[in-house]
């Protein structure tokens, strides 16, 4: 029973890499070919630091979320976290098409060598497009939900404090606006609070 609850685990991960991968950099793409797409922001937000240490997390947003598939005890769960892993996927890039943007700043040059070289494989990874609303914001308090849904230990509250790191990354790494992060939270509290209601209604 439990090796192939752990079949499914690593099949539900190849799965969601590839959806998540075609939809987010078909968006991508199609923001690439506009001949203008804006930025939105406020003033204040020119004063935010650029700070290269939040790399760290923000590199870590794809496994602190497939890490909440290791942690699943229940064939239950872990499909419902994936059909809400689909839901916040197709709802944002869906908006990501519909109203597309842009971040303004320009990254400052780097001289650490090795935060050079994250900043170049986030370039690869990611671009400035793919606003509103963060996924990468979405996507770490959804895992927070899930590991101290899942957790019965005090780890989980570490685990809550890197997440939320990873979240606020997103100012410090000059990769999104706070307009962004909060299309990203209202998208997590909508697919994990309204959605399951909307699946319960459904099934009945």
């Amino acid at each position: 029973m439990k090796d192939n609850l752990q079949k499914l685990k690593m099949k539900y991960i190849i799965f969601i890499t590839i959806f998540f991968t075609i939809l987010y950099k078909g968006a991508e793409f199609y923001t690439r070919t506009l001949d203008y797409v804006p930025s939105y922001f406020m003033a204040w937000e020119k004063k935010i630091p650029f700070l290269t240490i939040f790399m760290l997390p923000y590199m870590t947003s794809a496994p602190f979320f497939f890490g909440t598939f290791l942690i699943v005890k229940d064939e239950e769960n872990l499909k419902f976290y994936v059909k809400q892993a689909i839901f916040l996927t197709v709802v944002s890039v869906t908006i990501f098409f519909i109203v597309p943007m842009k971040f303004y700043f320009p990254k400052p040059e780097i001289a650490n060598p090795i935060f050079n070289f994250f900043f170049y494989v986030l370039g690869q990874l990611d671009s400035s497009f793919n606003q509103c609303p963060s996924l990468h914001v979405s996507f770490a308090f959804l895992s927070i939900a899930i590991y101290c849904k899942e957790m019965k230990t005090k780890l989980k509250y570490l685990i809550s404090i890197w997440g939320f790191l990873i979240a606020i990354s997103v100012h410090f790494v000059y990769q999104h606006h706070f307009i962004d992060f909060v299309g990203g939270v209202i998208m997590f509290l909508i697919t994990w609070y309204i959605f399951p209601k909307f699946i319960k209604s459904v099934k009945k």
